[in-house]
């Protein structure tokens, strides 16, 4: 690497969308086909079940009130052609142990295969490496970074960045940057998880005007592997963090290891339905809207296969609804513990990181696959099965899981009272 820290430009590694962005969000993480996209509409908030999101609420779970390619202008679009620039970074106190092809594998084409999946082809997601490390201008050390930090820190890192790369590099034209850092800088990933999104606000301006406003930096090496890349996109997408920041012990009575964006190494690596419906992954006829009193019976795909109904959606107050979906060992969720009929409630004034979802345990007395966390496992065989019932009284809600039919889609009644 030549001593000025300039790099070749690479072709291809040249376009970037223009940014809009009001309020900058912290997020950290935790621990293909081509040709013409048909333009996506989510739903309106006005519908009963599309709840709207509330206002001042970190990432809330609500819909936005208009959108064309996402949940709104200041996240990344997330049907059609994403386009993500991806550079490596290392510095003078922690040079690059290996090359930059070798990072860039532990994370492509596992992350872009990962989107396909749970997408369902949806989101074609193009990454376009710099395949060279960019040596920093100052030391790692000097940037201060550590669990959780600061704008400041963030905006100097990006500065600094732009300072070496810009001449070489064009950033227009990319709905999000990955920056992949050597992964001997700061304390390993099991001592202190540095990963995170910055999105909202521009960090720092190029000098033919692409802002840095949705960027997802990845540190050392997380026992998610590829899937923490996955998790920090899904802020880019605007996605709220499901595990709980402020006492992580919590994260096993909310949403466990059933959405990437809670525990991203967990079995159960699929996004939730609700999660895909927001996204503009489920077309508004996979989502059954029980918005009255009545009962019905449903038969639910698995959220991890193409095609079917995939949720029922409960509301209740303006801000809270149940969801009910099912979920089978195949796609993301490949390595799920137990099949079966998964409910859960979603809270749209919730701010990320503080349980927006919290999911209904059909075996509270019990765990299953202790293999897979020391202590993140009370959920793992939260699914209903043949003959059991979730009720809330409260919500007025009961739901029965009847059966199973041999295409594997379960049959759920659902009463409201």
């Amino acid at each position: 690497m030549p001593t000025d820290g300039r790099i070749p430009w690479v072709p291809g590694a040249g376009l970037k969308a223009a940014a809009i962005g009001t309020v900058a969000l912290l997020a950290v993480a935790s621990t293909a086909a081509t040709g013409p996209q048909a333009a996506y509409s989510p739903p309106t908030a006005a519908r009963p079940c599309a709840l709207r999101a509330t206002p001042g609420t970190a990432m809330s779970e609500g819909f936005p009130d208009r959108s064309a390619r996402g949940l709104g202008s200041e996240f990344a679009p997330s049907t059609g052609e994403v386009r993500a620039l991806t550079l490596f970074l290392d510095f003078s106190d922690a040079p690059a142990p290996y090359g930059a092809s070798e990072r860039y594998a532990e994370f492509f084409p596992a992350v872009t295969e990962w989107f396909d999946r749970g997408s369902y082809g949806k989101l074609r997601y193009e990454s376009t490496p710099v395949m060279r490390y960019i040596r920093m201008p100052r030391p790692f050390s000097a940037y201060g970074i550590d669990r959780g930090y600061g704008w400041d820190a963030h905006t100097a890192m990006m500065r600094d960045l732009l300072a070496v790369a810009d001449r070489d590099i064009d950033f227009r034209g990319y709905d999000l940057v990955n920056i992949l850092v050597t992964p001997n800088a700061g304390p390993p990933a099991d001592e202190a998880v540095l990963s995170v999104t910055w999105t909202g606000a521009s960090a720092a301006t190029t000098d033919d005007g692409a802002r840095l406003d949705r960027v997802s930096l990845v540190y050392g090496h997380d026992q998610s592997g590829s899937r923490v890349l996955a998790h920090e996109n899904g802020h880019a997408f605007g996605l709220p963090d499901l595990y709980a920041a402020d006492d992580f012990q919590r994260t096993d009575t909310l949403a466990g290891q059933w959405d990437s964006m809670s525990l991203d190494w967990g079995l159960g690596g699929d996004l939730f339905a609700w999660h895909k419906w927001r996204l503009g992954w489920l077309d508004d006829s996979q989502i059954a809207c029980a918005a009255v009193r009545g009962e019905w019976t449903y038969a639910l795909r698995a959220v991890s296969v193409p095609g079917g109904r995939k949720a029922v959606v409960v509301p209740y107050g303006r801000t809270r609804a149940y969801v009910i979906e099912s979920r089978q060992t195949s796609g993301n969720d490949r390595e799920a513990c137990r099949e079966g009929v998964l409910v859960y409630q979603v809270r749209t004034d919730i701010d990320s990181g503080a349980g927006p979802v919290s999911v209904r345990d059909a075996h509270p007395s019990t765990s299953a696959c202790d293999f897979s966390s020391g202590s993140f496992n009370s959920l793992n065989d939260a699914p209903f099965r043949v003959g059991e019932v979730f009720d809330d009284p409260a919500a007025g809600l009961t739901v029965r899981v009847l059966g199973r039919d041999p295409a594997g889609d379960w049959e759920v009644q659902v009463t409201r009272r």
